[in-house]
Order: C-alpha cells, then structure tokens, then sequence
C-alpha cells in the first residue's frame, strides 16, 4: 500500500513539473533568462516595465521549482494584478505539494489531499505566453515567416496570430526585399481550440483574411475596448468547406479588466487595450492581411525560397498555357474541386472551351503579385493565395483588374493546382 501511495505521489509531482515546464526549457537556459531578468542590462529588459519584469521572474522561479523565491519577488508588485495572484497561488500549491511529499501516509486521506493539490489548474496560460515570448525574443526567435512568401506593394503589413503561442506578430516590408517586425504581442483567442467550423463554437478560424472595417464610439459595446477590426471570415476558402459564422474581430480588453486567460473569447483575437490603441495605427483596411493558425515556421530560409519558386513557376505555366490557347493544357491547371462563382469545374471547362473557340490570340500579363502561404492543412491539403493585377486582351475583348487565386497541392512532388479564382473588388 505504502509502494502504491509512494508511486501515485512520483506520478502526480511528474504531471505537475510536465504543466510547470511545457515547452520543456532547459536548466540553463531557465538560469540564463533567470540572470538576464535580474540584472536588467539586457536591452530586452531595460524598458520593460517593473511589474511585467516582476512577473516574468516569478514565472521563471516557479519553472526552476523555486516557489519561495517567486513569492518573495511577488512581494513587491502590484496586488491588484490578477496575475500575479494567480503566481502567488500556484507558488503556494506547489509548497503545499512538496509538504504533502513530507508528511508520505500520515493520515487516511492525505493521498487525496496530495493528488487534488496537484491536478489544479490555475489558469496561468497568460504568464507562460508571456515567458516563451520572452525567450524567443532572447533567443532571436520568431524572425523571418516561412508564410509571408511575396508581399506586393499594395500590401500595408501582415498580422501573424499564432494560437498556439498566443502570440500576435506585425510584419511589414522593409523596402530592401526582407520583412520589418513592427509587433510582437500576447493575444487572446476563442475559449474553445481548434479551427471555426459554426457558428457560435467559440472557436478562432485558421486561414488568410483581410481587416476590412474599422467599429468605434457608438457602434462598439465598452466589453470590446477603445476599436474592433473585423476581418472577412468566412471567406470563399470557408465557404467551400462549408464553414459558417461571422463577426471576427481584432479587438480589445472590457475597460475595467486588466488581464485575460490565453483562451478567452468567443473567436475573436483581443489585445490589451494600451497595446489596441498602439496597433490600431498599423491596421490598413483591405491592406492589412491576417494569417491565423499555429506554431508558425521561422527562419527557414531553403523552405521559404522553395515554396515561392514553385507557386511563381506553376502560376506562370499557366499563364503560357492560357495564352497558347492549348485549352487542355491550360484546365490541366485546375483542381478537381475548383469553384468560381456558381462554376464547379466541369462548368468551367465548358465556359473556357466555348470562350477560346471564338479567339484568335490571347495575351495576359501579371504585375504588383502577392503570395501568402498558409500554415494549416486543407483538405485538398497545403494552400497559397496569390493576388496579383491582371492584363487580358484578346482578338475580341480587353479587360484588367485584380485577381485572387487559392492554390492546393497534395504533396511538395505535386503541382498546385488551382482551386478558387475570383475577382478582387477595388
């Protein structure tokens, strides 16, 4: 019985080091940002407000198994903080753990006792987001997007939510061919994992999307902070698969919160609102996209330039094979479950060979292209989204405009094939 006692306690303080210490984080790598928080020379520390700089130490002192230190470093903050709380809570749980160790079988339901101390969740998603942004930062971590393939220039800036991070980046070009980081934050996503498939699941859609509307002053609820950016889900990729729901928004915090759990809305993205406010001037209406899933690729620099050359190859054989007015091989281009508009693909096949019969040439050129690649898997399996400005002129008709393509393949061997096309609306 005693063995048996012994093996359930081994067992339940293993779970609960799993908890403290996912992603796992190394002893010296625990020591080192240990260090580089308490000296503050760091250039990462150096403006970092006290209480953040707080918090973040007593969350590295609870992942090093030292309750007493992160509550004597939670002594000096600021006790309003729900945060922080919550810190001096788990540090307490984990000291009454330990003495659970201590006392082994003395009374009959101390195993109980030990095994409830040690399954509580105390909710501190939010200062773990916090720590692993913080050592990615370190680390130089989260640099360059494997996703933002090929910014065009009438691309403001990509906003990134990682969910699985919780994390929230900003990239823009930097005129010389390479990305700007302008942003890196803790964000809030839907109470409930996994992508948005209905509505009202609580769940935040994965996808690419744009912000195109900006709610403020009256026409915004206070629970929503100071703006709320809403962004174009369910978009033609969604309505393919059938998914449903609306009112995504990039928002804020209620005025009178402080601090919110990683998983905490009803599918929307929230920020705090001194950091909303901040934002807010990033946000460029049609111009800003948003690339939502999780745990995003960085610095991948070989797989990064593989995916663009693939998209830009096949995107300009078929644009050869259109203007060759081969019409068979220019469908060859096209997935089986292609949709435009009302055309499946048989309908488009007979709308493209009754058009190209009546042609005597057809040229098309493509300028200001953008691709973006997506980090989730699709059913029809990987997808990139290239929007570019389209010259069509034909022996009896000329037209230009902006056009949208979602491209699938199945595996790397295979070529994208296309699976939507639209027109963009100016």
């Amino acid at each position: 019985m005693k063995q048996s006692s012994k093996l359930l306690r081994q067992s339940l303080l293993g779970l609960l080091l799993l908890v403290l210490s996912v992603p796992a984080v190394a002893d010296e790598q625990l020591a080192y940002i240990s260090q580089v928080l308490k000296e503050g020379n760091h250039q990462m520390v150096r403006g970092m407000q006290a209480q953040e700089r707080t918090i973040l130490r007593a969350t590295a002192a609870l992942k090093s198994d030292q309750p007493g230190q992160a509550l004597e470093l939670l002594a000096s903050a600021k006790t309003q903080d729900p945060l922080v709380a919550l810190l001096q809570a788990e540090a307490h749980r984990i000291q009454a753990v330990e003495a659970m160790k201590q006392a082994g079988a003395y009374g009959e339901d101390s195993g109980t006792q030990e095994q409830l101390l040690a399954s509580a969740d105390l909710g501190l998603g939010e200062a773990n987001a916090r720590f692993y942004s913080f050592m990615d930062k370190l680390n130089h971590d989260a640099g360059d997007p494997v996703d933002i393939l090929l910014p065009g220039s009438d691309i403001a800036n990509v906003f990134m939510f990682d969910k699985a991070r919780n994390r929230m980046f900003i990239y823009a070009s930097d005129g010389k061919g390479g990305l700007s980081k302008l942003a890196d934050e803790y964000v809030v996503t839907g109470s409930e994992k996994g992508d948005k498939q209905v509505q009202g699941d609580g769940k935040t859609p994965n996808g690419i999307y744009r912000f195109i509307k900006k709610l403020h002053g009256d026409e915004l609820d206070s629970r929503y902070g100071p703006f709320a950016f809403p962004i174009d889900y369910p978009n033609e990729l969604d309505a393919l698969h059938k998914k449903n729901g609306n009112g995504i928004w990039l928002h804020g915090y209620p005025l009178d919160v402080l601090r919110r759990p990683p998983q905490d809305t009803r599918g929307c993205f929230s920020i705090s609102n001194n950091r909303l406010i901040e934002v807010a001037n990033h946000v460029k209406l049609k111009r800003s996209w948003v690339i939502v899933g999780e745990n995003f690729a960085f610095d991948q620099q070989g797989k990064k330039h593989e995916l663009l050359k693939s998209v830009r190859n096949d995107i300009e054989t078929w644009r050869r094979d259109w203007t060759s007015l081969n019409t068979t091989s220019y469908l060859s281009h096209y997935h089986d479950a292609f949709r435009s508009g009302e055309r499946d693909l048989a309908a488009w096949k007979h709308y493209k060979r009754r058009v190209n019969a009546n042609k005597s040439f057809v040229d098309v050129a493509f300028a200001n292209l953008t691709i973006m690649h997506d980090p989730n898997r699709w059913p029809e399996g990987e997808v990139v989204v290239a929007e570019f400005d389209q010259h069509y002129k034909s022996s009896n008709y000329a037209d230009q405009g902006r056009k949208r393509l979602y491209l699938a393949r199945d595996s790397e061997s295979q070529p994208w094939k296309i699976l939507l096309e639209e027109s963009v609306k100016q």
